[in-house]
């Protein structure tokens, strides 16, 4: 790589098959680029991946989103990281909020306005409708200065008002509640204590 770069933000957006990543990041090194962060996910068979590379300063976003292009039907969009910027540093407390209930419009909608409104930042959001059942989770970030009773007491008002079940925690909290206990057993072992 030169002695000057440039970093690129990549979206890349695809119906889901086999090898996406390893063509994406095969195009990517062969025009000399390296992958500082990534992110994927598969919504409904649609493949969706975000990335964060720098290139040598001579690689223009054009060429970057022709590389990625060649690998298939794919919509790609490269912005440009001015000067290193990651964004607003955001601090607080981490907190998972997850909602189940009857599918209907606008539940994303109201529960993202009550996170924007105390000025909770969403930091991952997933979501699904399995047959009309609607399933939410959002990782959180909640700043010092927000009392996580009174945000919770409003996420719980809009969960009411739309007739879903909400329930909010430290991730801590959340992390030990929801993880799995994986234990090796020797044959014949008993399970209980």
């Amino acid at each position: 790589m030169s002695e000057r770069s440039v970093l690129y933000v990549i979206s890349v957006l695809t119906p889901d098959r086999r090898g996406i990543i390893a063509d994406v990041t095969a195009a990517i090194y062969e025009i000399g680029g390296n992958v500082e962060a990534a992110s994927q996910t598969i919504i409904q068979g649609w493949f969706t991946m975000l990335l964060r590379a720098s290139f040598a300063a001579e690689v223009t976003r054009d060429r970057v989103q022709e590389a990625l292009k060649t690998c298939g039907d794919f919509s790609v969009l490269v912005r440009e990281v001015a000067d290193g910027a990651k964004g607003e540093p955001l601090e607080g407390e981490p907190f998972v909020m997850s909602a189940i209930g009857d599918d209907k419009p606008g539940i994303v909608r109201r529960l993202s306005r009550c996170c924007s409104d105390k000025g909770v930042n969403i930091d991952d959001v997933w979501n699904e409708v399995r047959a009309g059942r609607f399933v939410i989770i959002f990782h959180l970030t909640v700043p010092r200065d927000v009392d996580p009773k009174d945000f919770r007491y409003d996420l719980e008002q809009a969960a009411a008002d739309l007739g879903v079940s909400l329930t909010l925690q430290h991730q801590d909290i959340f992390t030990a509640t929801n993880s799995l206990d994986v234990h090796t057993r020797r044959p014949g072992q008993n399970r209980g204590m």
